[in-house]
């Protein structure tokens, strides 16, 4: 009969302990949803990345349109595929020229070695970058890469892309934003109830009232039990 009047005492005060441990379970699926947020966002950004940049095989000539003024950075990509051909080439590239000029004024653009070094592996693509060049304003422009007369080289892969490593570090911070954001939330959710359960299980421990039915069991004298009257 103790037993079980402990029992139930127990489980009363168990039920008065709010909130319910359900919101630890609450904080673990937040944590869950930011680390399959923060996948789902960096893979996006990048598959988008990767579609942005322009290849081109070379040696060759092509025809360009630039939109947008500003920075544009050449990668040579060693490793990558177009229209259904794989190239593998060395991740070292020499010997080959480049030439950019507008074709509507024939003014050429200056090429200059990459001021950052940026490598990528997106999927099949693995580039690095190797030149910049600044566009000043939009319109079509003629690109030409080429080795020396005299020397050969393989054929191989670049792409032509506009503010790539920018785009590159704002994926990258927004993705841990949105991250952290996400288990600063579920950390919360955890401590304010780890707090909040602590708080009312200690004014439950100091409750006089939750410890009645235990006392009165154990201090009831021998030999008295609960019945009627005496003879």
């Amino acid at each position: 009969m103790q037993h079980d009047d402990n029992w139930k005492g127990e489980k009363m005060n168990a039920e008065r302990i709010k909130p319910s441990r359900w919101y630890y379970g609450l904080a673990i699926l937040l944590f869950l949803i930011g680390a399959s947020l923060f996948g789902l966002f960096i893979l996006k950004n990048l598959i988008g990345l990767s579609r942005s940049l322009v290849q081109l095989a070379v040696p060759g000539t092509y025809d360009l349109t630039f939109s947008d003024i500003g920075r544009y950075t050449i990668f040579y990509e060693y490793q990558t595929v177009i229209g259904g051909r794989i190239y593998a080439t060395r991740p070292s590239l020499s010997g080959l020229r480049c030439e950019l000029q507008s074709k509507e004024t024939g003014t050429r653009v200056r090429l200059s070695a990459a001021s950052i070094s940026t490598t990528y592996s997106l999927g099949s693509r693995s580039g690095v970058s190797v030149l910049d060049f600044h566009v000043d304003s939009p319109g079509s422009y003629e690109f030409s890469a080429w080795y020396p007369e005299g020397q050969e080289g393989p054929e191989i892969v670049l792409a032509i892309g506009y503010g790539f490593t920018k785009r590159i570090i704002r994926t990258v911070l927004g993705g841990l934003g949105l991250f952290f954001g996400t288990v600063g939330v579920s950390v919360g959710v955890a401590l304010i109830t780890l707090f909040k359960r602590r708080k009312v299980r200690e004014g439950l421990g100091g409750n006089p009232s939750n410890r009645s039915v235990r006392a009165t069991s154990q201090n009831r004298p021998p030999g008295i039990h609960h019945g009627g009257p005496g003879m």
